[in-house]
C-alpha cells in the first residue's frame, strides 16, 4: 500500500517537475513530449514493478491495494503543496506576485494527478496482460 503511494508520489513529483520546467519555456514543445512520454514509460514500469511484488495476493486485496496507494497520493499531493501555498500567500504582501501565480500551481498539480491516474490505468492493463499471459 505504501509502497504504491511512494510510487505515485514519484510520478507526481517527476510529472510535476516536467511541467514546471516546460512552464517556464526550458524546453522546446518537441523535448517536451519526448520527455512526457519516457516519465509516463519510466513511472508506469516503476508502478507495475512495485504492485507485482504482490502478486501472490488476491486480486481484491491487489485491487484494494492499488486503491488506497491512489487516493493517497489524490490527498496527499494537494493538501502537501497546496495547504502551505494558500498559507504562504496570506503571509506574504501582494507585490510578491505569489498569488498571480497560485493558478499555475494549482493547474500543475491537477495535470500531475491527472497523469498519475493514467499511469495507474496503464500499470493496471499491464498487470492484466502479464496475468492472461502467464496463465498461457
Amino acid at each position: 500500500m505504501l509502497a504504491l503511494a511512494a510510487a505515485n508520489l514519484v510520478g507526481v513529483v517527476l510529472f510535476g517537475t516536467l511541467y514546471a520546467l516546460a512552464g517556464a519555456h526550458v524546453l522546446s514543445h518537441t523535448a517536451f513530449l519526448l520527455c512526457l512520454v519516457v516519465l509516463f514509460g519510466l513511472v508506469t514500469a516503476l508502478w507495475v514493478r512495485t504492485e507485482a511484488r504482490h502478486r501472490g495476493a488476491g486480486h481484491w486485496r491487489r485491487l484494494a491495494r492499488i486503491a488506497v496507494g491512489l487516493l493517497a497520493a489524490l490527498v496527499v499531493t494537494p493538501t502537501a503543496v497546496l495547504a502551505p501555498l494558500f498559507w504562504l500567500d496570506d503571509q506574504i504582501p501582494p507585490e510578491a506576485g505569489l498569488h498571480d501565480a497560485r493558478s499555475g500551481v494549482m493547474a500543475i498539480v491537477l495535470i500531475t494527478l491527472a497523469l498519475v491516474v493514467a499511469v495507474n490505468g496503464a500499470g493496471l492493463l499491464v498487470a492484466a496482460v502479464r496475468g492472461v499471459l502467464a496463465r498461457r
